[in-house]
């Protein structure tokens, strides 16, 4: 495997431990579905206010700014690194 290969393998592997990839993809899915749950339960029309997206777009942005103070490591720094056993 080259070094670039396994530069972005260790990219890949730390993303899974990422907070603002996991606060992304959870409210990306959850964007994907709110128009199919609105044609699925029609009584969600009057829960859900027209501005919806503008208001998650504002949830998003705060979301990533106040995790982007939390994240001081490279995806590749959040891999788990194996322990080396003890010396007898």
């Amino acid at each position: 495997m080259s070094a670039w290969m396994a530069k972005a393998w260790l990219h890949l592997r730390g993303a899974v431990r990422s907070w603002t990839i996991w606060f992304n993809g959870v409210i990306a899915a959850g964007l994907a579905l709110l128009p199919s749950l609105q044609d699925w339960f029609p009584s969600l029309q009057g829960y859900v206010p027209a501005k919806a997206y503008q208001y998650a777009t504002v949830v998003i942005l705060v979301g990533n700014f106040a995790l982007r103070f939390k994240t001081n490591k490279s995806l590749a720094e959040k891999v788990l690194q194996p322990v080396p056993p003890a010396a007898p």
